[in-house]
């Protein structure tokens, strides 16, 4: 049986995500609250739908393994869709268009993010909502797709408004037993019981240590105190494949900047012509150099090379 007291909780926390990110992705002020959590089944639901909704699939797992369904009338996805790829939303299309679903694509992913956010705090850090598909179904589709979920359903219930603009909702579909797990905080207890098995191993293998003569806090000085760790064994590495990679510069765009790309288009980086280009492997910079042409391929004449202790730190970070 679900906790209803801290499925609310987190769901109130959640709306404060929802509506930040909804903000953030649109430029307009989109205010979001928690109007219920409750309990139904799949069939009561769908009879409330009366309308398309834009459906997306999400797979949970880390603590809250199983299906679940993120649900927005298809008009406000329209409308938030049309929003983000630049329009003024007042004219969106009532059935999306595939350059509509492909935006309102990237706001499930965010919203997606903001639930797993919320997971992790009660069913443990590996917490994980992928979205799998999303696709508009019409009530009697999604009262189908609803019925795969189980017998019984917890939906958050979540109202959303953006003045001039709409006026609509946001449902978050469970299955009753990850709403259980979700709001017991077993992630967290199974996260526990690792760490204590984890804590038993190290106190074995010190007392084993120490049994043979082995000196752990020796082997732990030989690496905490230096900066560039050295050993024999380095030989056994060297046939690991690594990805370099020349990046020439940066620069951050808003989704709708993305969309409006085309041949042709130019893109400022962030970097200023003759400026040394950055070399990374694995994504860690570990040298700067210059681009040149070889016949008639490009490559990079290696300038500077970053000294060890700031690699190791760009390592470890």
């Amino acid at each position: 049986m679900a906790d209803m007291t801290m499925l609310e909780n987190l769901g109130q926390e959640a709306a404060k995500g929802l509506a930040e990110t909804l903000s953030s992705l649109i430029g307009k002020d989109v205010a979001v609250s928690l109007s219920q959590v409750s309990e139904t089944d799949p069939g009561s639901l769908a009879s409330t739908l009366g309308a398309p909704y834009l459906c997306a699939t999400l797979k949970g797992s880390g603590g809250v393994d199983g299906m679940a369904y993120l649900m927005t009338k298809e008009k406000d996805a329209s409308i938030i869709a049309d929003l983000l790829i630049g329009q003024d939303g007042l004219s969106a299309p009532e059935s999306m268009t595939e350059l509509h679903l492909s935006a309102f694509g990237e706001v499930v992913h965010q919203m997606a993010e903001v639930l797993t956010r919320e997971a992790k705090k009660t069913a443990g850090s590996k917490a994980l909502w992928e979205v799998k598909e999303t696709m508009s179904q019409d009530p009697a589709a999604a009262g189908n797709r609803l019925a795969q979920l189980g017998k019984v359903l917890t939906v958050f219930n979540f109202s959303m408004f953006a003045q001039d603009l709409l006026s609509g909702e946001i449902l978050f579909c469970l299955p009753e037993p990850v709403a259980s797990r979700l709001s017991s905080g077993g992630g967290k207890s199974a996260a526990s019981g690792a760490a204590g098995n984890v804590q038993s191993g190290v106190s074995a293998a010190n007392t084993q240590s120490r049994a043979g003569g082995a000196s752990v806090q020796q082997f732990e000085n030989e690496f905490s105190g230096s900066t560039r760790p050295t050993g024999g064994n380095i030989g056994l590495l060297l046939d690991v494949p690594l990805k370099l990679t020349v990046e020439l510069g940066r620069t951050t765009k808003l989704v709708k900047e993305i969309l409006a790309l085309a041949p042709g288009s130019v893109v400022e980086l962030d970097k200023l012509a003759g400026e040394p280009v950055d070399i990374l492997v694995n994504e860690k910079l570990i040298a700067k150099g210059e681009v040149v042409v070889i016949d008639e391929n490009f490559g990079v004449r290696i300038t500077e090379i970053i000294n060890p202790e700031e690699r190791l730190h760009a390592v470890q970070a």
